[in-house]
């Protein structure tokens, strides 16, 4: 006996309602339902199963330097959290151009242009300069390496999409 579940996907309740609403329409598009909760993990994930969370970043590479620079020890807590009961935990990084996490070495960190252009011009600056792509890629490798989490990168336009391929979920093309 083959029984067919209907994918229904969880939106945790923590997400601000109406913040990622282009995500939303991309269900919507595809006939998919959705309902929201509050997740053990994460942003997204499937009613039915919910082993494969995805965390997305929606303000991309910047928003992914502050969880790792400024927030690090509640961004690894919660990597351990879903690695500590099986959840495979994605976090899917919209920023254009970016397509593998090798990419990232080559990403022109905004904090850095603004950086070296104060510092050009005499204006004050924090004593400790912003990390480099490439220190935030091996930041980003590392907590894969030990803390279980895996990185996935999209366009704006295509996240909604993505989220349902991460999640298995079989949409027409």
């Amino acid at each position: 006996m083959n029984l067919h579940v209907e994918p229904i996907i969880v939106e945790d309740t923590r997400e601000q309602a109406g913040k990622k609403n282009h995500i939303l329409k991309a269900f919507e598009k595809h006939g998919i339902r959705y309902i929201r909760t509050k997740l053990y993990v994460g942003d997204w994930t499937l009613l039915h199963n919910q082993t494969v969370c995805i965390d997305t970043k929606t303000l991309g590479l910047q928003e992914v330097y502050s969880n790792l620079v400024q927030e690090h020890e509640r961004f690894r807590a919660e990597c351990d959290k879903a690695m500590d009961v099986g959840i495979r935990l994605i976090v899917l990084v919209e920023e254009p151009d970016i397509n593998t996490l090798d990419d990232v070495k080559t990403w022109v960190n905004p904090r850095m242009v603004e950086y070296e252009m104060k510092k050009k011009l005499g204006v004050s600056v924090p004593k400790a300069a912003p990390i480099s792509s490439e220190r935030l890629y091996g930041i980003m490798r590392t907590m894969s390496e030990l803390h279980g989490v895996e990185w996935a990168f999209t366009d704006r336009e295509h996240c909604g999409e993505t989220i349902l391929r991460l999640l298995g979920v079989a949409i027409d093309a």
